[in-house]
């Protein structure tokens, strides 16, 4: 009879096993590992490498694995942000907490919403407003406003019924809530839009560069891309055309180059204007680590500063470099490659995933 129990238990947990393997998993469960190879594999989704650590999911559940592969946090959040100064805001139960580079929870899960720690300061609302934390966890910044933005350069653009302004760290108005929308501040100004038309400001609130753009996007490396009668240019911070407006389409320069659309083909652009990879993709990303995520037909593949094609184009999807790997998609999963395009972990094994009742219980700071 005991061998009998134990031949029965092998078989549930052959059983179990198997299922699991082929997916055989009800959908909005929530699932922990029985078994892990050491590296991690396939997702449903993947983002780039932020400080050390990539957000990835399978099925509705994030976690986080590290640059060997390894899952060093477990899939349990709905929802899970990039780590920034430190930590991470996540989701679990309905509510936002914020997690260190461990998984263990720094900032209890409370808020209805949270965004990303910027500046020492991060923006939370309690289910009826925003205001900021510290990384203690401490409210500096009341509940008081209908939306906010990051800190940027010492001021947050915050919302208060129709109309955006701008507070200082602890909170005071510095620029008056009369603005129609706002974007953060980006090499000492800020986009703010009055009617219809965008305009700069700088931290006093004065105007520096005129109301007459269609759009317009933040500053990056000095340059702004900006829509005039539908045309796309340049201007810099005195608010001068760098580059004139020609282009049907333009994104921000980014390690001194700028992706322009021309008649339906995508090329790259110097910040004196010259074209320095010709119009040969139908769609282009920004450059990251010296490589850049191009679209030719249904497939990306990755170009070099000089335009020359390192990595065919192979892959359903594509993301920019960033610390040394890019998140591309195969079919219908995510893995990442290295800079030689090839797959930094295995994509052909799968993990064994037990369900549970609840997701595992969250660490508290200091435990192991």
């Amino acid at each position: 009879m005991r061998i009998l129990r134990s031949h029965h238990r092998f078989w549930l947990v052959f059983l179990a096993t198997l299922f699991c393997l082929l997916g055989v998993i009800p959908q909005g469960q929530t699932y922990m590992e029985l078994r892990r190879p050491s590296l991690a594999l396939h997702f449903d989704g993947a983002q780039p490498f932020a400080n050390g650590r990539a957000v990835v999911k399978q099925g509705s559940w994030h976690g986080y694995i590290d640059h060997s592969g390894n899952l060093v946090i477990p899939l349990r959040y709905r929802e899970a942000r990039n780590f920034n100064e430190g930590l991470a805001a996540v989701e679990q139960g309905e509510k936002w907490g914020f997690i260190d580079k461990k998984g263990h929870t720094v900032i209890p899960f409370q808020f209805a919403r949270a965004v990303d720690f910027s500046e020492g300061l991060a923006g939370v609302n309690n289910g009826q407003h925003w205001g900021f934390i510290n990384k203690s966890g401490q409210v500096v910044v009341p509940y008081q406003f209908d939306h906010v933005l990051n800190f940027r350069e010492g001021l947050a653009a915050v919302k208060k019924g129709n109309k955006w302004g701008f507070v200082n760290r602890v909170g005071r108005l510095v620029i008056p809530l009369k603005f129609d929308n706002v974007y953060s501040f980006s090499n000492g100004l800020a986009r703010v839009k009055q009617g219809n038309s965008w305009s700069f400001i700088d931290d006093k609130g004065r105007v520096v560069i005129g109301e007459f753009f269609t759009w317009v996007q933040p500053f990056h490396e000095g340059l702004a891309a900006a829509n005039l009668d539908g045309f796309w240019g340049y201007i810099n911070t005195s608010g001068q055309w760098q580059i004139g407006a020609q282009f049907h389409q333009a994104l921000k320069f980014v390690q001194g180059l700028a992706p322009v659309l021309w008649r339906f083909r995508w090329g790259y652009i110097n910040p004196e204007g010259h074209l320095v990879i010709p119009y040969a993709y139908d769609e282009a990303w920004y450059f990251g680590e010296g490589m850049a995520p191009v679209r030719q037909g249904d497939k990306w593949g990755y170009i070099d500063s000089t335009g020359q094609m390192v990595i065919p184009c192979q892959f359903a999807s594509a993301e920019s470099f960033s610390e040394g790997m890019a998140p591309v998609k195969f079919a219908n999963e995510w893995g990442y490659i290295n800079r030689n395009g090839q797959p930094v972990f295995p994509y052909a094994l799968r993990v064994a995933m037990e369900k549970v009742n609840d997701p595992p219980a969250t660490d508290t700071p200091g435990d192991e």
